[in-house]
Formats: structure tokens, C-alpha cells, sequence
């Protein structure tokens, strides 16, 4: 897994932004730009790219020292976090995913994940990216936080995902989620699948909301609003 901080002063709180497949550090810089300027304290990491699943030790250190631990985690990023080995998470928010990524009833059809990886190509990663986006308004905005990955190392991280996910031996977490955002226009994780997969947490439907949520939720503020909705 790789780790970018998006800021390190030595707060007492850290949020920790787990990204969806595929991406990079930008999304992060996007949802946190502008923040400092309007008294934002707390640290700030950005984590990414699952082909591991362990971050560097060094990284974990620096994690276990702050007083209080915020996760926010998109797509895969919400099962990616949940196995991460973190030290005790003080909250957490799924957006648009689910601890069940690939599962015919509570995340994406294992046969289309497998055909997305078999498949995946330049043009096929733009189709993709534009059914993530839902509109052309929403893949502007993804443009300018495109991630710098090429499709080959996208393939191999969607293949170690699966290989992750086939292991019998993962340890669950001892934190859970306490919030679920779900959009109703998610073409990718498929609405009804993460309510029934987040049965029993609280859930938050945002009508007309695709897959890739950051036309709806512009800054690490209006996410971590959700946890009061």
C-alpha cells in the first residue's frame, strides 16, 4: 500500500483517506485542497494502490501516535482499510463500497470484476472511467484528478485484489464502520448490494449520486459532516 501525507504537523487527530482501486494521491490533494486556509487541524494521509495490503512500518508508527483516528475510505478503499492492520479507529465512513467488494450479493459480480481485469486496456479504462463518473460533469471533474497510473500496474493491483480476497486466512478488524454513504446512480457497486451488505450501520442514500462521489462531496469537510446525518 502507498502512503502520501497531505499533511503532518503533529496534530492530536489524523484522517485517513483509503482511495478506491486504480487511483492515486490526487483525489486526495483535490478533497483536502483549501482546507488549511479555513482552520483545518487535524493530519492528514491519503493511501493507495492494494497490490499490498501492508503499509510501511515507519508510516504505521507515525499512525499509532495521534490521540484520535478518522477513516474515510471510497470503493475497494473501504475493504482495503479494514485490512490495513490500523490501531484502534476512533470512526469511520464507507462511501460507494463495501467489506465485500467482489460478491455477487454484497459488492460487484466476481465474473465482471474478473472481465475487467482480463479486459483492461486504455480504452476500456475510459469507458470505465465514464460509467464511474455517470455524467459529463462529474468526468470533467475526475480529470483533473486522474490518477498518474498506467493500465498495466491498475491490472496488476485489480489481480492482487482478487488474490486477496480468495485468502481464508484474513484477520478481521476490531474497528467497523459506522456510517454508509451509498449513491443511488452507483453503476458500479450496485446500490442494492451495499444495503444489503451494510445492514445493521447506518445508511445515508444520496439520490443521483454515481460511483465516483466527489461532484456531491467537494472537501474532507462535507464527508466528515456525514457522520452527524
Amino acid at each position: 500500500m502507498k502512503t502520501t501525507w497531505l499533511q503532518q504537523k503533529g496534530a492530536d487527530e489524523l484522517l485517513l483517506f483509503f482511495n478506491g482501486w486504480g487511483m492515486d494521491h490526487r483525489m486526495g490533494d483535490h478533497l483536502f485542497g483549501g482546507l488549511q486556509a479555513n482552520g483545518w487541524t487535524q493530519d492528514v494521509i491519503a493511501c493507495h494502490d492494494y497490490r499490498s495490503l501492508q503499509m510501511d512500518a515507519d508510516v504505521m508508527k507515525a499512525i499509532s501516535r495521534y490521540r484520535k483516528r478518522t477513516v474515510i475510505a471510497w470503493s475497494f478503499g473501504v475493504w482495503a482499510a479494514q485490512h490495513a492492520d490500523l490501531p484502534p479507529i476512533t470512526r469511520a465512513l464507507a462511501i460507494n463500497g463495501t467489506l465485500h467488494p467482489i460478491d455477487a450479493e454484497k459488492g460487484i459480480k466476481p465474473e465482471i470484476v474478473e472481465a475487467t481485469r482480463s479486459g483492461w486496456s486504455e480504452e476500456n479504462r475510459a469507458r470505465f472511467n465514464r460509467r464511474m463518473c455517470g455524467s459529463s460533469e462529474a468526468l470533467a471533474l475526475f480529470a483533473t484528478m486522474a490518477p498518474d497510473r498506467s493500465v498495466v500496474d491498475q491490472q496488476e493491483e485489480l489481480a492482487q485484489v482478487q488474490h486477496h480476497l480468495q485468502r481464508a486466512d484474513a484477520t478481521p478488524a476490531t474497528w467497523r464502520y459506522d456510517h454508509a454513504i451509498i449513491g443511488t446512480r452507483d453503476l458500479i457497486f450496485p446500490p442494492q448490494q451495499q444495503c444489503a451488505a451494510w445492514n445493521g450501520t447506518a445508511q445515508t442514500m444520496i439520490a443521483e449520486m454515481p460511483h465516483f462521489p466527489f461532484l456531491h462531496f467537494k472537501t474532507f469537510s462535507e464527508l466528515l459532516a456525514c457522520f452527524s446525518r
